[in-house]
Parts: structure tokens; sequence; C-alpha cells
């Protein structure tokens, strides 16, 4: 890999306590150099195809020589680069031809501090039946999947109410998983409103708001916000496939396919499985 890829770096350099150490290394050696950025896109992909590898051994048997990897490597860079030249190509004949998707804002996932934990909810429910789904998915500042799941198996008289039991779900999870530091998202305006106290609190919802204060205080910092369902598109995906599925999920680390293809669209990242 050191002869073969791109970076021509020298690992053992790179070598620390974990990620984040390794990284600041790399990022030193890096900086200041004409093509860092092309390097940083290389290194990050080079990581990625490593893990592809290494669940293609693990899940399907398959093996692959080195070089077979650093192509798949240098085919994955330049698909990227290819791609995003000809999105730049469109946004720029489309800001070109109208004004007002000029003035439109994109919307995408906005990634949280260090050490936070974004928790994005949502949920889906059947006025005939009151069953619902409740999904959540959780990613660190890194855009890096740190759990997510849901429920399919919630009743409850509202569509308030199941976004409401999102939100108390994902706590209690974040509870579970050591997640202390906490931003809570959701496209339930209302729910957020009450949780937020800008507004009174529905009394038919006081039961779930009152379990969810109370994991709160469990917490060292926890923060809810409103987003438009566009950057909620995630957790929306897993809130209807546990409806549909009528079970508990919860995936640390490892999502399902479908899950890991919008989290890619969520933080603009042109990979897909």
């Amino acid at each position: 890999m050191r002869f073969c890829s791109p970076l021509h770096l020298n690992s053992h350099e790179l070598e620390g306590a974990d990620f984040l150490e390794s990284w600041g290394k790399f990022h030193e050696c890096v900086q200041g150099r004409e093509n860092a950025e092309e390097i940083y896109q290389e290194f990050a992909f080079g990581l990625w195809r490593l893990w592809k590898n290494r669940n293609e051994v693990v899940f399907s048997v398959l093996h692959r020589q080195p070089l077979e990897v650093v192509d798949l490597w240098r085919k994955n860079i330049n698909e990227f680069r290819a791609t995003s030249a000809s999105v730049e190509v469109d946004d720029w004949a489309k800001e070109a031809g109208s004004s007002k998707a000029a003035a439109r804002p994109a919307l995408h996932w906005q990634r949280p501090k260090y050490g936070t934990i974004k928790i994005n909810t949502d949920a889906a429910w059947c006025k005939k039946t009151h069953c619902a789904g409740v999904g959540w998915v959780g990613l660190d500042f890194a855009e890096v999947l740190q759990a997510a799941g849901g429920s399919g198996t919630e009743l409850c008289h509202s569509t308030a109410a199941a976004e409401a039991i999102a939100i108390r779900t994902a706590l209690a999870v974040c509870i579970n998983h050591g997640f202390n530091h906490v931003f809570v998202e959701s496209d339930a305006k209302l729910i957020i409103q009450m949780l937020r106290k800008e507004m009174s609190a529905d009394f038919s919802l006081d039961y779930v708001l009152g379990d969810i204060e109370i994991l709160a205080r469990k917490l060292t910092s926890v923060t809810f916000a409103f987003v438009p369902g566009e950057s909620n598109h995630a957790a929306h995906l897993v809130a209807k496939y546990v409806f549909k599925e009528g079970r508990e999920f919860i995936w640390d680390c490892v999502g399902p396919a479908f899950l890991f293809n919008a989290l890619a669209k969520d933080v603009n990242l042109m990979i897909h499985l």
C-alpha cells in the first residue's frame, strides 16, 4: 500500500493511540501542501476502501489482492471527483437560470460539536390502527454513525405522541450507550417548542413529555432543536422501516445499506452501497 497508493505516506509515522491522534499526525504531514485537499480525499477514501475490504472478508469471505484494493480505491476517488465536478456545473447552471433557486439555501445535516452526539428522530403513525414506528439515528462530529434503531411496536393516539415517543426512545438509548452530551433534532416543531418551554404543553402528551424531562436530567447536557424534514431523511427512513417490520432494531456503527445511503445523502457524501 505504501508504494502503490497515490499518498506515499509512511504508515508508521501515523500510528497513534486512537483515530483522532492518527488523523492529527496525518494532518500535520499534509497541511501546507498545494494539493492538501486532494490528499485528504485520497486518505479518507483509502480508509473507507480498507473498511469495505474488511467487511467483504468478514461477511462474504471475499479476499482481494492488495493491487485490486488500490485499483478500487482509485476508481472510487475518480468517480467522486467526476460526480462532484458534474454537480458543480449543474449547480452553476441552476443558479444562473433561476434567481429563486439561488436564493433558496441548501438543506442538509449539520455536524455537532466535538464530544456531542446528534440524535435525529422521526415517527410513522397509522390513524386507523394507532400503531406507530419510531426511529432515531445518532452521529458524532465526524459524521460517523454511532448508533441507530427504533421500535415498530408503539401504540399512541396521534402523530404528535409518536414523535414525542421517538425522542423518549432515543434518550433512553443514549443513556444506555453512555452518550452524555446529546443534541436532539426532530421535524416535529410543536413537540420541540413544548420541550423548550416555548409553548404550553398539550395535556394529552404530559406522560411522554414528563418521561423525556426525567431522562434528560440523567444526561450531562441535552439540546432540543427543530429541523426541516429535508434534513431528517435518515431518521424518517428508519421510522418507516421499523414500522413496516413491526419490531425493535438497534444498529451499532454499521447499519443496513438503506441507512448508509441515507446518511451519505444527508452529509452530502456521494457514495452509495
